[in-house]
């Protein structure tokens, strides 16, 4: 019976702990998974596919609002089902199917439609110079997996200017791997304005509670909430403060909470008490 009672004690202090300090919302993650993507550019790009789902991933994860599925287990899952990427896309019940098996709320699909050169020189006044202007597009598609439909696409361009004087020294390589990255990146920022859900933002206030002498309970709104000096997260407006001590009168009003409130209490010690004549 004693242990019973001690559990309800405990609960009951956290309950008033809790009703004290606002908790703050976790912060909503979206769960994705990036499907390698497809090379329609026509040109030779040696896994471009899977370096820009691996570059995707890590700028989604960098946001700290997505988490993204092992590649690993994404291709295991399709493979097991016989699909490719690019068949996603037109196969809503796959991409739904998918998403269950993988606990995922988005599955990401893209491709490198173009990705091209062109050249600019110019001659004049004895100069004599060329630059080449690197350019890539690429398609982005978000597959809602409660559906199966598109919930989001875009198509983004980016270029790289890998012009020189004189003569012309460039590595494909990094250009490529630039391109694909500031593409992306756009990627990225629209993705998140478009898929993220709306969050309620919880707005409190820190108040601080200081009493002389110290010790004293604190109780705001009727509600428990320690001893001073006390700093609490509240909402803003009016809240009943009550500061109580033993031997002190208490201390009892009504404030307007905002950022940086300092609440200070002088308390008054009660009046002895004069012992009757026997």
């Amino acid at each position: 019976m004693r242990n019973n009672y001690s559990l309800y004690i405990l609960l009951f202090i956290l309950l008033l702990g809790n009703l004290c300090t606002p908790v703050k919302a976790d912060e909503a993650t979206t769960t994705v998974a990036i499907v390698d993507f497809t090379n329609n550019s026509g040109k030779y790009l040696p896994q471009v596919g899977e370096s820009a789902s691996e570059i995707l991933s890590v700028l989604l994860v960098q946001t700290k609002k997505f988490n993204v599925v092992e590649r690993d287990k994404l291709r295991s899952i399709m493979e097991e089902q016989g699909l490719v990427g690019s068949g996603l896309v037109d196969n809503s019940q796959s991409v739904i199917q998918i998403g269950k098996l993988l606990g995922a709320d988005y599955i990401i699909t893209g491709s490198i439609v173009s990705y091209g050169e062109r050249s600019i020189r110019f001659q004049g006044y004895g100069i004599n110079t060329e630059k080449i202007i690197t350019e890539m597009t690429v398609s982005i598609k978000v597959l809602n997996v409660t559906n199966g439909r598109i919930e989001f696409a875009s198509l983004l361009s980016d270029s790289v200017d890998q012009g020189g004087t004189g003569y012309l020294e460039t590595n494909n390589n990094n250009t490529k791997r630039t391109l694909i990255t500031n593409v992306l990146q756009s990627a990225v920022n629209q993705i998140s304005e478009n898929i993220l859900p709306e969050k309620e933002v919880l707005d409190t206030v820190e108040v601080s509670f200081i009493s002389n002498p110290q010790g004293a309970d604190l109780e705001i709104d009727g509600v428990y909430c320690g001893n001073t000096p006390l700093k609490l997260q509240l909402n803003p407006g009016i809240h009943r403060v009550t500061i109580s001590l033993a031997e002190f009168n208490p201390w009892d009003k009504k404030i307007n909470a905002y950022e940086g409130l300092e609440v200070k209490a002088v308390l008054e010690r009660k009046p002895e008490k004069k012992e009757e004549d026997d």
